[in-house]
């Protein structure tokens, strides 16, 4: 009990602090939360227009940037290895098993996230692919769903829900380990670990485990990118930042 009233005061925290936190990367106040509801008039196949380019406001640039570098040799020094490793022993054919499994056991990040957008189709579709890959996809190891039902994932997180009441995405930030985020992105970053099934396991170590391996698995597939990233980047970091700026648009616009 006392363990829900944690997650209810944090959650409620968090939702005060959005717009607050928000309006310090854009000035005076021109971005805020316009109200805790769904859209008027969004429909649930509806996309919302492409936000115009706007300046990205980056006024922790410094700090970012050390940051960033810290997260470079982290990735080359331990996590790249580690990963590269797992990959040694465990064939491609398993490791993409085991994300599908995982991205099915996140389905209530989606589903609830979905709902409070208002995509009541789309979060009807995360749970028929839940239902049908826990059982026909023995757990979601095999994306049956998507393959003979057409049933694909519509992932959507707090963050694109904040923008989607009305949030703005306030300043970019560089998180240690997580990568680049923004104000906004980073609330619901906080609000979706509460959402995830992983945080209430009831021992910590165990949870730490699960996330962890999540991580390895996820980056043995993807070994590589990060590296031809940086090669065709003349600044790294101003390429990330406006990369990630960019693609965070790009979803809060489906």
């Amino acid at each position: 009990m006392e363990r829900v009233l944690r997650v209810v005061s944090i959650f409620a925290v968090l939702l005060l602090l959005a717009p607050v936190l928000a309006d310090l990367g854009s000035g005076a106040g021109a971005r805020r939360v316009q109200g805790v509801a769904f859209a008027a008039g969004a429909g649930n196949n509806e996309e919302r227009a492409a936000p115009a380019a706007e300046p990205i406001s980056d006024p922790l640039e410094k700090l970012n940037r050390g940051i960033f570098k810290l997260n470079d040799r982290l990735y080359f020094w331990v996590m790249k290895p580690t990963a590269t490793v797992y990959s040694w022993y465990f064939p491609e054919g398993f490791r993409i098993c085991v994300r599908n499994a995982f991205t099915n056991f996140m389905f209530p990040v989606r589903f609830i996230n979905n709902v409070l957008q208002g995509k009541f189709q789309y979060a009807g579709t995360e749970a028929g692919r839940f239902a049908v890959n826990s059982t026909l996809g023995f757990a979601g190891m095999w994306d049956i769903a998507a393959r003979d039902f057409g049933l694909v994932v519509r992932d959507e997180d707090f963050g694109q829900t904040l923008g989607a009441w009305g949030a703005g995405s306030g300043f970019y930030i560089v998180l240690p380990v997580f990568g680049p985020s923004n104000v906004r992105d980073t609330v619901g970053l906080g609000v979706d670990s509460v959402m995830n099934p992983v945080f209430w396991l009831a021992s910590t170590p165990v949870s730490a485990g699960v996330k962890a391996g999540k991580t390895v698995n996820s980056m043995s597939l993807r070994i590589g990118e990060y590296e031809d990233f940086k090669k065709s980047a003349l600044d790294p970091y101003i390429s990330m930042r406006e990369a990630y700026t960019q693609y965070r648009a790009e979803e809060m616009a489906k």
